[in-house]
């Protein structure tokens, strides 16, 4: 670039302005080269300048750590927390896992980042079917829900649940050639590039070094922060409120009512158990997918927690379901719901949408 605008100025100077006036002209043709090349290089780029300028984060870290569970919901999770023991939520360490969650230096052309496919305002999924990759190519799956993914008895990730631990799965995307389109070589050539970093891995793990092992337990923790815990259903269970008629009879539906199998046959909540409604160790769920076979090849798949679902749309792994409602009318196995049921396990499911983790602003966006 700089050898193109050195011989632009020299057929300026014997041709077109022989003189004083060549130094004139001198500085404005390099300054527009130098400005085309330093914007080419770095299109979509986040200026590496100072943290402040870059990022709106609190003096004092926003609490991830140490939040006031109901009591319901406390119980669960101490039966069902799929946290390492190294790798416990901290405050700093979550604020790190925003960060890192909401960059887009993590794509290949800086255009995407994780919230691209999982979305705070729709209850950190996507509302398209499939999502769209750094180059605009779908995902092959449904982006899952984050909410509650710390409940996962078994931390196995992914609808197929190929990743072992939430640790595994959080950089997988990155270096997905449609998602993402990173490596992890390059991954850290970008933080490592980028002068706000440092801090954040310092308050977090004590050290301004950037490796892939502190990018995976922050994202991790602050994925695992992700909790809802003030819905309707939620107050309902402190005694601060009480159910509707349709409500409370939906409800013993679906932790009562049985499918064709008859009696000892599963229930909705054999696999999305309270207060969660997830379950990763209920028996298996098979949805006819001639192009997906899930788990192990035998054509069953993760069950997701059903809180926010009623405002969820495209549901299961293909996102062939468009919303709660249809999936109440259908034929999907253990999923259809005789017809005087429908509206009533429709107001139960209902209840369980938490808005605020929508607009939390602990987990939008901390970029200016």
């Amino acid at each position: 670039m700089q050898t193109t605008a050195y011989k632009l100025l020299n057929i300026i100077k014997n041709q077109f302005m022989p003189g004083k006036k060549f130094f004139v002209i001198t500085s404005l043709v390099l300054s527009v080269f130098l400005f085309q090349n330093c914007s080419k290089k770095d299109a979509g780029s986040i200026d590496p300048g100072q943290q402040a300028t870059v990022l709106n984060l609190p003096q004092t870290p926003y609490n991830y750590s140490d939040i006031p569970f109901p009591a319901h919901i406390t119980a669960a999770l101490a039966a069902n927390d799929n946290t390492p023991v190294n790798n416990a939520i901290t405050n700093d360490g979550a604020t790190l896992g925003r960060v890192l969650f909401y960059d887009m230096n993590l794509s290949f052309n800086r255009t995407i980042n994780c919230a691209s496919c999982h979305k705070q305002e729709q209850g950190f999924t996507d509302e398209a079917r499939l999502s769209k990759g750094f180059e605009g190519g779908l995902t092959t799956r449904n982006s899952m829900s984050l909410l509650n993914v710390r409940f996962y008895t078994s931390g196995k990730m992914f609808w197929d649940e190929r990743a072992g631990t939430l640790e595994e799965q959080v950089l997988q995307p990155v270096q997905n050639h449609i998602e993402m389109g990173m490596s992890v070589d390059s991954v850290l050539a970008r933080l490592n590039r980028l002068t706000y970093y440092p801090p954040l891995f310092t308050s977090a793990f004590g050290s301004a070094d950037i490796d892939t092992e502190k990018i995976a337990r922050a994202l991790s923790q602050f994925i695992r922060s992700i909790v809802t815990y003030q819905a309707r259903y939620d107050r309902v269970k402190q005694g601060l409120e009480v159910f509707t008629a349709a409500e409370r009879e939906g409800e013993q539906l679906f932790l009562n009512a049985t499918g064709p199998g008859g009696p000892g046959a599963p229930t909705c909540a054999t696999c999305h158990t309270p207060p969660m409604f997830l379950n990763s160790d209920g028996p298996p769920f098979t949805l006819p997918d001639n192009e997906d076979l899930g788990i192990l090849n035998e054509g069953r798949f993760k069950a997701g927690s059903l809180r926010n679902i009623t405002a969820t749309n495209n549901l299961f792994h293909n996102g062939s379901i468009s919303n709660v409602e249809t999936m109440l009318n259908s034929q999907i196995p253990a999923h259809g719901v005789a017809p005087p049921d429908r509206a009533k396990i429709l107001a139960f499911l209902q209840t369980l949408t938490d808005n605020t983790v929508t607009t939390d602003i602990r987990f939008s966006s901390p970029f200016r």
